[in-house]
């Protein structure tokens, strides 16, 4: 516990300078793209955007490419277009803005487990934050980066309401009963932003699992299905008045009649040998294109992989050094990604509690988006839509932190850490400040 206070004292003196060096560099990528359209969706998304305003009837499901989406992330749009309405740059800080309080949401989680000021801590933020896909995603013209924003909110509530176990009647404590309905609110919001904020749904329990195990799931369900329940009643209306009843469907997927006949033909492929279909999705090819930005589509560790580092050659060219940088992220944090969770699973009993608990929760959560988007790319094998990109599961990317900065977090390295091998705990700090930087002013994307 000493050593654990003696870092916890080192690192608080430096994190709020580094929360405002964060945010200023988030400003600097949005100021670097300025007027520039980003991403894969930015065309459905400003058609959608021109015909969504508060308070009028919302367009159609078919209309569109993207207008079975909810309407949240457009109507969070037109709000910042009241004080600057110019609709490319307000998409930019659209997402900006949904990246920023996804980085306070983790940062309070952090917080509140008491491990923000701690090298592994600081890994976990802001090397999550600074993933490459993901400061892409902040100023992308998108609907996903408000998918982060609310996951991570939600997260926040949950390990707020859920990390200490909750009194059997906590409806009769007035700051519980606020909170749950907060959290049920949070959850509406992410479905009324993309169909999968249902995802966020599964961190209550998790949380709950993690921390107290199975029975406790059981004995502490009912504050998480009363705000599943609030969230619920807030979003039925749209659901059902706008999906269900036309469609027939609660969540429609725009793939069912824009590309009929393509999915039609995918999909007797895919039946005609389903092992085969299931062992190519999950297989990393031995042989890639020599383009080092052109993902094998129907190989999800591959095209999640190389997202996760490298511009698609479809958004456009990366240039030089960028590309280079991203080429090594993508070889060294393979490695330190399998190297760090084997540690973590090997060595979990020498990994604090706390600590411990938060690498369960965020593999829980990558399981789930991983298992999600296999079962998306085996329903709608339309590989030229790039069914698997991972901006559609950022949630997911932050196990990769977690997992580079496991080994501080080892009671045996914190103790020599504390004595003569202090240097190589400077020299991981000085290499996440060097992450951090080069992914922003680069932009390694």
């Amino acid at each position: 516990m000493e050593a654990h206070s003696s870092r916890s004292n080192r690192y608080a003196q430096v994190e709020t300078t580094l929360a405002l060096f964060l945010v200023l560099l988030k400003a600097q990528v949005v100021h670097a793209t300025w007027g520039k359209v980003q991403g894969y969706d930015w065309g459905p998304w400003m058609e959608m955007f021109h015909a969504t305003y508060w308070f009028e009837p919302i367009p159609p499901v078919r209309i569109w490419g993207a207008s079975y989406h909810p309407p949240l992330s457009y109507l969070i749009g037109r709000l910042i277009c009241l004080i600057y309405p110019h609709e490319i740059e307000v998409s930019q800080i659209n997402s900006t803005l949904a990246v920023v309080v996804a980085f306070f949401c983790v940062r309070q989680v952090l917080k509140r487990i008491g491990w923000l000021w701690t090298l592994p801590g600081l890994w976990l933020l802001y090397g999550g934050i600074s993933v490459p896909v993901i400061v892409s995603v902040g100023v992308e013209t998108t609907y996903d980066s408000w998918v982060l924003a609310w996951y991570m909110m939600a997260l926040a509530a949950s390990v707020g309401l859920f990390w200490n176990a909750t009194s059997p009647t906590w409806w009769k404590n007035n700051r519980t009963a606020r909170k749950v309905t907060w959290l049920g609110l949070v959850f509406a919001a992410g479905l009324l932003n993309k169909y999968t904020g249902l995802l966020a749904f599964a961190l209550p329990f998790i949380v709950i699992l993690v921390r107290r195990g199975f029975l406790a799931v059981v004995r502490e369900s009912t504050a998480p299905i009363t705000a599943i329940a609030i969230s619920v009643l807030v979003v039925f209306p749209l659901y059902y008045e706008r999906n269900y009843k036309t469609e027939g469907r609660w969540m429609p997927a725009a793939m069912d009649w824009q590309r009929r006949d393509d999915l039609r033909v995918a999909i007797e492929k895919r039946d005609a040998a389903p092992v085969a279909f299931v062992v190519n999705m999950l297989k990393y090819p031995l042989k890639t294109p020599k383009d080092p930005q052109a993902p094998v589509l129907d190989s999800f560790t591959h095209i999640t992989w190389l997202h996760t580092w490298t511009k698609d050659w479809v958004l456009a060219a990366e240039p030089e050094p960028a590309l280079t940088v991203s080429r090594k992220y993508s070889q060294w944090f393979a490695a330190t990604l399998l190297a760090g969770t084997v540690w973590f699973v090997a060595r979990f009993r020498r990994i604090d509690k706390e600590w411990r608990d938060v690498g369960w929760v965020l593999l829980l959560v990558t399981a789930i988006y991983c298992g999600l988007a296999l079962s998306f790319g085996w329903k709608y094998p339309l590989w030229d839509w790039r069914v698997f990109k991972t901006k559609y599961m950022t949630p997911a990317v932050f196990f990769i932190p977690y997992a580079t900065a496991i080994v501080f977090a080892d009671k045996s390295v914190i103790a020599k850490l504390h004595g003569r091998l202090r240097f190589v705990e400077d020299l991981a700090f000085y290499a996440l400040i060097l992450f951090v930087a080069l992914n922003h002013l680069l932009p390694v994307y």
